[in-house]
């Protein structure tokens, strides 16, 4: 065994009594995820119990209560202990939810998830199992629901509410941001139908500092507003927009902050960041005269819309200038010489018989090319050929004179 490396407790068993990688009982088989030369030296540990076995077996929490093995969660790592089946120590959530069960496993007993360490047993009684007591919690937890539901004479919405396990009680929080009502459908909260009139939450952001440079202007203050900003990502009722505007204008502000402005305070401290006329809306309205006022005072005003669109516009003259490259590439290369990302792009924007046509217009350019390559190389060779033909003659010529001479 590699050093460093632990084997599960099951695995050890099984060595002690002989057992190896190549001879193993038929409950158990090798575990994935080899680490070192052995097959044994994997991710979990050794030897792992098959599905079938475990189907077969229960299981047992330190207070007696039984634990079918589908509730069971397996392979958790946690301060440097791990709680699987192999280890006789799986886990599974407290139908109590109880915190400091001197009966639970020491390492678990201040978590704050729940969990609760197990054992196995052979026997299975679904009377004093954890099924049983959240069987029993449900039908409790529907009770419960339909007498609240009666208490607030069926004002009440499921997508608002919450229930405490512990103290076996439903709540009612209302959050106009969860809802999920349609313009003109029946709220039954309010106990009417919503407005059919669907709308948006809009808001100016105004961003104040001080110049800081080495010009002349260095220490003037500098202010921005940018108008029109949208909260929601899509129109709802406006109802709700209203709901939402009275009831989470602290969102919009965070919204705005953890975007980008969080950061730049670090480096800026005085920066100083306002939400205004917040205020909900079919769409934008633009005042021109309010707009006027604020860059007289020296303030530069600017639209979200004018950003959006201009931003839209760059996309679509970056998509275009691509088009046109990629179409050059096809016809000088082929569509083969196209990455996979190429070819879905041109894929989306181009139909077949457009891409077949580039593609063509590059086989008949190569196939013209070819033929004038060819052209090229005949001439060569025959301008070689008449080069050696001369050559030749002139060297007989010559050997003639010299013997002549002689």
């Amino acid at each position: 065994m590699s050093e460093g490396y632990e084997y599960n407790l099951l695995t050890q068993e099984l060595l002690l009594q002989g057992y190896t990688a190549e001879h193993y009982p038929d409950y158990v088989r090798i575990g994935n995820g080899r680490l070192g030369k052995s097959p044994l030296e994997n991710s979990c540990g050794g030897f792992i119990y098959t599905k079938d076995y475990l189907e077969k077996k229960a299981f047992m929490s330190g207070c007696g209560l039984y634990v079918s093995w589908e509730k069971c969660i397996n392979d958790i790592d946690y301060l440097e202990e791990t709680f699987c089946f192999e280890n006789d120590n799986v886990v599974f959530r407290c139908p109590w939810h109880k915190k400091n069960c001197e009966q639970n496993h020491p390492l678990l007993r201040e978590d704050n998830f729940g969990f609760c360490a197990c054992h196995m047993v052979s026997d299975y009684q679904y009377e004093k199992s954890a099924e049983y007591l959240e069987n029993q919690a449900d039908q409790k937890k529907k009770e419960l629901f339909q007498k609240f539901k009666e208490q607030h004479k069926n004002c009440i919405c499921k997508m608002h509410m919450s229930y405490n396990y512990e103290k076996q009680e439903w709540s009612l929080n209302y959050d106009p941001m969860r809802c999920r009502c349609e313009p003109g459908d029946y709220c039954t909260l309010k106990g009417r139908t919503l407005s059919e009139k669907s709308g948006n939450i809009y808001y100016d952001i105004k961003v104040s500092t001080i110049r800081k440079d080495d010009t002349f202007f260095a220490g003037e203050p500098v202010v921005t507003i940018t108008r029109g900003k949208k909260f929601l990502q899509s129109k709802v009722s406006v109802d709700i927009c209203e709901e939402i505007a009275k009831r989470n204008r602290e969102d919009i502000f965070r919204k705005e902050w953890f975007n980008g402005y969080s950061m730049q305070a670090l480096y800026d401290p005085d920066l100083k960041v306002e939400i205004l006329n917040v205020r909900v809306a079919a769409r934008l309205i633009r005042d021109k005269v309010q707009d006027l006022q604020d860059e007289k005072a020296g303030i530069n005003v600017s639209y979200e819309a004018d950003f959006a669109k201009a931003n839209k516009k760059w996309k679509q003259k970056r998509k275009e200038k691509r088009l046109e490259q990629t179409k050059r590439k096809i016809v000088k290369k082929g569509w083969e010489s196209l990455n996979d990302t190429e070819q879905r792009f041109m894929k989306k924007r181009l139909s077949v018989e457009q891409i077949e046509a580039l593609q063509q217009e590059w086989v008949t350019a190569n196939a013209h090319k070819d033929e004038a390559e060819q052209l090229t190389l005949n001439l060569y060779n025959n301008f070689r050929k008449d080069e050696f033909e001369l050559n030749g003659k002139t060297k007989v010529k010559k050997n003639e004179n010299i013997g002549s001479n002689r």
